[in-house]
């Protein structure tokens, strides 16, 4: 009786994107981790998460996403909430706009990817863009007239295109899970 009330299928889907996203986490730490680009380590998370979301809708991109938020969180000791914040709102969004408004290929889920690792690397590089003790307006002539900012966003930008490179290969997994029947 209790049977009947649990839909058996979306307790499988959880599963096995439970499954995926831990293997994303082993193959970013484990192997991503070790292949650095001028310093800069890629993140593959908010691409599979920004997948999630495309392929299976905003509730499932959120949900998902909360949780690989907080494991993200756990294994970076130098952000408390950020990607607990942040990754469910990405996957709620591109969950929303995968259903009302892009449709569901490989361009999307790029430009998606894009936007997600920007919005996720300015929010890293905030505090030492704008939180050096200096005004706004000391910050802004620095920033339109001297090169003290260009390295942080020069890292931005490598770390940006970097992860967005290694996360091509996180699209077909999600397309193939999304896809597949499982039954009831």
């Amino acid at each position: 009786m209790l049977l009947d009330l649990i839909d058996l299928s979306k307790v499988r889907r959880t599963i096995i994107y439970g499954f995926f996203l831990a293997l994303v986490f082993i193959l970013q730490d484990l192997i991503v981790f070790h292949v650095p680009l001028l310093g800069v380590r890629p993140m593959l998370i908010p691409a599979a998460v920004t997948a999630i979301g495309l392929f299976e809708g905003g509730v499932w991109g959120g949900a998902l996403g909360l949780a690989a938020g907080y494991f993200a969180d756990r294994d970076c000791a130098n952000y408390v909430v950020l990607y607990t914040v942040l990754l469910p709102t990405v996957g709620f969004f591109a969950g929303v706009l995968g259903k009302y408004m892009l449709h569901k290929g490989f361009v999307s889920f790029l430009v998606l990817t894009l936007l997600t690792l920007a919005v996720i690397t300015f929010c890293q590089m905030f505090r030492f863009l704008f939180l050096t003790g200096e005004d706004a307006r000391q910050f802004l002539a620095l920033y339109l007239d001297g090169p003290r900012s260009w390295p942080v966003l020069r890292t931005g930008l490598i770390q940006v295109g970097w992860s967005l490179i290694w996360s091509v290969p996180l699209y077909f997994p999600c397309k193939f899970i999304s896809a597949r029947p499982l039954g009831r």
